[in-house]
């Protein structure tokens, strides 16, 4: 995955909380498809996970990644 999503989604899910899928697109200014996409990739990596059928939350180990994005 690019770093940049990566980073934008595990910043709006840090910031927001449990966030639906829709809304990350918007953000993202993308497509609910694509945003399944990062978002099951970052959950096989553990940074985020699946709260319903269409919302996602960062992990502990999101926001680790996320602060070691940010360096």
């Amino acid at each position: 995955m690019v770093h940049r999503p990566e980073r934008v989604l595990l910043t709006v899910l840090d910031e927001r909380g449990p966030t639906r899928v829709t809304a990350l697109a918007t953000e993202l200014d993308t497509h609910p498809i694509t945003i399944t996409q990062y978002c099951d990739d970052l959950q096989s990596d553990g940074y985020v996970y699946r709260v319903s059928a269409d919302v996602y939350a960062i992990s502990e180990a999101g926001r680790e990644r996320l602060a070691s994005l940010a360096e």
